[in-house]
């Protein structure tokens, strides 16, 4: 991750700087946590606590995932984010299973049916309005 890159960085220019002064490894080691600490905060175990001057600079924002989303994905069978080809290639095999025709000579599971092709249809329709097919 960037936070262990920017660390090794710390520690080699603290290295080269320990080097030409002759310090021990323990006040080595000191030197490398201080320098890190002044830098970005301490991260501890707990990453909620973390603060630096590189968050309070500059301000990102996750986009915001749409959960209607994420459960048309699971509808589908397919991990969010999947192209539009995946999506067309899950409707299809889904609907081949859950299509209420092959299940008319049972009345409880052609109503099973046709809630589970309700379902793969609306996630269908709202992706292929996300991709703008």
């Amino acid at each position: 991750m960037l936070f262990d890159r920017l660390k090794n960085i710390i520690r080699s220019t603290t290295n080269d700087f320990l080097e030409k002064n002759g310090l021990s490894d323990d006040e080595y080691m000191k030197a490398i946590e201080d320098e890190y600490e002044k830098e970005f905060g301490s991260l501890g175990n707990n990453d909620s606590t973390y603060s630096s001057n590189f968050d309070t600079e500059y301000e990102f924002s996750a986009p915001k995932a749409n959960p209607k989303e994420r459960i048309y994905y699971h509808t589908l069978g397919l991990e969010q984010g999947a192209s539009f080809e995946q999506v067309k290639t899950a409707y299809k095999k889904l609907m081949k299973a859950y299509h209420p025709d092959r299940h008319q000579a049972d009345p409880k599971k052609q109503k099973w049916a046709v809630e589970q092709s309700q379902k793969v249809n609306e996630a269908y329709a709202f992706l292929e309005k996300k991709f703008g097919k």
